[in-house]
C-alpha cells in the first residue's frame, strides 16, 4: 500500500515534492471574517486575535469553538443604528480553546489562546519489513523511496500531528538533512507507529486510533463557549 492508504484530503498519489505542506499554524479566515481591522499576533506561548467590533458590548457577543473553528457572532441596536458581528476563523491546531480568554473594550474584541504543549515521539526504523506488524484494513501505510539510505541513518520524529523524516549520515561531520515534513491524519496513532527500511524503501505503519469519549464527556460534544469580559475584567457575559 502507498499514499492511497491515506484519506485523499491528507495525502494523495502525487510527486513527493508536492507532499510538502505548510507546517507553521496560522489563522485561516472565512470570507465573512475578512476585515481590515483584524490583527493576529503569535508568541512562543500563545496566540492573540483582535477584532474591531464597534458598537458591540461583551454581553452582545457569543464566542464558540467547535471542531477547531472559532465562531464570533452578535447583534445589537443603538438608537437607529444596528451593529452585527459574524466571523468564522479556523484556529491553529495547537491552540488550547479550553483555556481561551476573551475581553471586549471600546469596540475591540481580544481573544487569547494559549498553545498546547507539543508532544514529541520518535519512531525507530527497523532493517527488515518482517519486523513490521501486519497492517489492518483501516491502518495508514506510508511508503517512500530512499535509495542508498541505511535504516540506522533515518530519524523519524512526530511532533503533534506532523511527521518529520530526516537522514543523519554516519560520517565524522554527522550531517543531518530534513527531507520531508508532512501532516498526518488526526486519527493516526503515532505512539503505536512502526517503521522499517529495506531495499531502499521506507515503510511506516500508523494504526488508526479509535475515537473514544473521555470518561466525563459525552460521545457527541456541543460547541465550547468562550466567555467575554469587558476590558476592566468584570464578570463574563451571559
Amino acid at each position: 500500500m502507498a499514499f492511497g492508504s491515506f484519506p485523499l484530503d491528507v495525502l494523495t498519489n502525487v510527486s513527493p515534492l508536492d507532499m510538502l505542506l505548510p507546517i507553521e499554524p496560522r489563522y485561516v479566515d472565512y470570507p465573512a471574517a475578512r476585515s481590515s481591522s483584524r490583527h493576529f499576533h503569535e508568541t512562543e506561548h500563545e496566540y492573540t486575535l483582535s477584532l474591531a467590533l464597534p458598537g458591540m458590548s461583551p454581553a452582545d457577543l457569543k464566542l464558540a469553538v467547535e471542531d477547531g473553528m472559532l465562531t464570533i457572532s452578535g447583534a445589537t441596536t443603538a438608537g437607529t443604528q444596528k451593529y452585527t458581528a459574524s466571523h468564522r476563523v479556523r484556529l491553529p491546531h495547537d491552540a488550547d480553546a479550553a483555556l481561551a480568554k476573551a475581553a471586549a473594550e471600546n469596540g475591540i474584541l481580544s481573544i487569547t489562546l494559549p498553545k498546547r504543549q507539543k508532544v514529541t515521539h520518535e519512531i525507530k526504523v527497523g532493517s527488515s519489513n518482517d519486523e513490521l506488524p501486519k497492517a489492518g484494513d483501516d491502518d495508514y501505510v506510508l511508503t517512500q523511496p530512499f535509495p542508498g539510505v541505511r535504516p540506522t541513518e533515518f530519524k523519524l520524529v512526530c511532533e503533534d500531528d506532523v511527521l518529520s523524516i530526516a537522514v543523519e549520515t554516519n560520517t565524522t561531520q554527522h550531517a543531518t538533512r530534513t527531507l520531508k515534513r508532512m501532516r498526518l491524519p488526526g486519527d493516526a496513532d503515532v505512539s503505536a507507529a512502526a517503521a522499517a527500511a529495506e531495499y531502499g524503501i521506507l515503510t511506516i505503519i500508523f494504526p488508526r486510533r479509535t475515537a473514544k469519549a473521555a470518561p466525563d464527556e459525552p460521545a457527541t460534544q456541543s460547541a465550547r463557549l468562550i466567555a467575554v469580559t469587558n476590558g476592566s475584567g468584570s464578570s463574563p457575559s451571559a
